[in-house]
């Protein structure tokens, strides 16, 4: 029962320590981002969501579409 315990306690110590690891790596990513300027990417993000909040319908529709046609692609492929 002792030797159960202590596999459990070094397994949930294990588990801490990774997400501890994680986070702090996470968090070191998000720095890093907020600290540099915005590249054409982030700016390109920003313009699509523009759209989308503006219609999104159109939105929605051209979505569904893409949708549409990469399932006929896969199921073509099948």
């Amino acid at each position: 029962m002792s030797d159960k315990k202590t596999v459990e306690h070094k397994l949930e110590d294990g588990i801490g320590r990774v997400q501890d690891s994680a986070e702090n790596l996470l968090n070191k990513a998000a720095d890093q981002v907020d600290g540099k300027a915005c590249s054409k990417s982030c700016v390109a993000l920003d313009a699509v969501r523009d759209c989308v909040a503006d219609q999104p319908v159109i939105a929605t529709a051209v979505a569904g579409l893409f949708g549409f046609f990469v399932g006929a692609l896969i199921a073509r492929n099948s």
